[in-house]
C-alpha cells in the first residue's frame, strides 16, 4: 500500500503471507495529461509500493506504428493474465479510440474476473458519447457500468457518468502536481504570459492571440511564451497576421526542466481551452503560485474560483479573455494573491500526500474483494 513520504517509517513493507500478487495499468507513452500523471505516480513512488506492472497501449507515430504498439499491448496484457495473480486492472483512458481499446481490455480482465478500473481523463469525453448512435452510448455505458469502479477527475465529471451510467458508482480522485520548494519568480517587465497544452482551437490559443492583440494596444509590455506541439505553423501564421512578431515565442514541446523554467518565469499562466477534465498545467501553474486565467469548462470551476485563485472567462470570450488579462497586467498585488492562494489550494487539495492514499485505498478496497472472492471460490 502506497503511503506518503511525510508518514512513511523506516522498515514499512509489505507483510502480506498470500504469495506474490501485481496489478496492470495500462497508459499512453504519447505526450499528454494522461502520460504526466502515470509519471507522477512513477517518480512519488506509487507503482512500486503498489507492485504495477505497466502496459504502454498507445504511442506517438504513424497509423500502422500505432497499431503494432496496440497489439503488442494486447499481447502482454493476456501474457500477465493468463500467467500471474493479478488483483486488478487500471485503465487510463481518454475518448474515442483510447476507450474503445481500453474497453477491449477491459472486457478480457473482466472475462478472467480481474476487477478493472475505468480511469477517464477525456476532456471531450461528453462530446464523444453524444457522437455516438444508441447502439454505440449502451456500449459506453455498458463498458462504465460492468467497471468495479470508474474514477474521474471532477464532481462535474462524476455527474455525468451518473447521468448516462446510473448504476456505475464513480469516484472522484482529481489529478495532482509536485508542488515546488519555491514559487515562481516573475519577470514583471516585460509581464510575462505562458500557455503549455496542444496548439490549437480546442485550448483557446487562437483566442488568447486575439485577445493579446487587443492587450497590446494599451499594455504592451507583455510577452507570451507558448509550449507544446500541434498546428505550430498555423499559429505562426496567425501571429503574423495580427502583428505579434515580437511577441510571442514558440517553445515546441517542453519536458519537465523547460517546463519548470517557462512557470518560473510565468506571471499569469492562461489556457482557455473549450473542453477539460482537470488539466496538469493549471494545476502546476497553481503549484508555482502563479495567478490563472483559464475557462469555466470541466472541472476547472472546481480548482480554481473566481477573483481567488486567477479569473475564469467563458469559452471563446475573447473580450472577456482580454479584460481579464488587462485586469490582472495592471494589478501585480492582486497576482501576487491570487498565486499564494492558488498554492494552498493545491497543497491542500492536489498535491501527492492527498490524492495518491486515496487511490490506494480504492486499490486496497478491490484487492481485498477479489481475494475474498477467490478464497471464497476455492472454499
Amino acid at each position: 500500500m502506497y503511503v506518503p513520504e511525510s508518514l512513511r517509517i523506516d522498515g514499512d513493507e509489505d507483510q502480506s503471507c498470500e504469495g506474490h500478487y501485481m496489478k496492470i495499468m495500462v497508459w499512453p507513452t504519447a505526450r499528454g495529461g494522461m502520460r504526466s500523471v502515470v509519471e507522477g505516480y512513477k517518480a512519488d513512488g506509487f507503482i512500486e509500493a503498489e507492485d504495477v506492472q505497466l502496459v504502454a497501449s498507445y504511442a506517438e507515430g504513424n497509423f500502422l506504428h500505432r497499431q503494432v504498439i496496440f497489439v503488442g499491448a494486447l499481447l502482454s496484457f493476456i501474457r500477465l493474465l493468463t500467467l500471474h495473480r493479478v488483483d486488478l486492472v487500471h485503465l487510463h483512458s481518454a475518448m474515442r479510440g483510447s476507450f474503445w481499446r481500453k474497453s477491449i481490455l477491459a472486457s478480457l480482465a473482466r472475462m478472467r474476473g480481474v476487477p478493472v478500473i475505468f480511469h477517464l481523463h477525456g476532456s471531450e469525453m461528453k462530446s464523444f458519447y453524444d457522437e455516438q448512435k444508441p447502439w454505440g452510448q449502451k456500449k459506453i455505458a455498458d463498458q462504465l457500468t460492468r467497471a468495479a469502479r470508474v474514477v474521474v477527475l471532477s464532481e462535474s465529471w462524476r455527474t455525468f457518468v451518473q447521468t448516462i451510467a446510473p448504476a456505475a458508482d464513480p469516484l472522484t480522485v482529481p489529478n495532482y502536481v509536485t508542488v515546488p520548494a519555491q514559487p515562481a519568480r516573475g519577470t514583471g517587465s516585460p509581464l510575462t504570459l505562458v500557455f503549455l497544452g496542444l496548439i490549437g482551437a480546442r485550448k483557446g490559443l487562437y483566442d488568447l492571440l486575439e485577445a493579446l492583440a487587443f492587450v497590446r494596444q494599451s499594455y504592451p509590455d507583455i510577452v507570451l511564451l507558448v509550449g507544446g506541439n500541434g498546428e505550430e505553423e498555423k499559429a505562426k501564421e496567425c501571429v503574423q497576421a495580427l502583428g505579434l512578431d515580437d511577441a510571442v515565442e514558440f517553445k515546441g514541446w517542453v519536458g519537465p526542466a523547460e517546463k519548470a523554467e517557462l512557470l518560473d518565469r510565468a506571471d499569469i499562466y492562461v489556457l482557455p481551452s473549450y473542453n477539460e477534465g482537470l488539466p496538469m498545467s493549471v494545476l502546476e501553474a497553481m503549484a508555482y503560485g502563479i495567478a490563472v486565467v483559464t475557462s469555466n469548462v470541466g472541472g476547472l470551476p472546481e480548482l480554481v474560483e473566481d477573483g481567488v485563485h486567477g479569473r475564469l472567462v467563458q469559452a471563446g470570450d475573447k473580450e472577456g479573455l482580454a479584460a481579464a488579462l488587462l485586469e490582472l497586467a495592471r494589478d501585480p498585488e492582486r497576482r501576487r494573491q491570487m498565486g499564494e492562494a492558488g498554492r494552498r489550494r493545491v497543497v491542500e487539495g492536489y498535491s501527492k500526500d492527498v490524492v495518491l492514499p486515496r487511490l490506494s485505498a480504492l486499490y486496497e478496497t478491490l484487492t481485498n474483494e477479489r481475494r475474498d472472492t477467490t478464497r471464497a471460490k476455492i472454499a
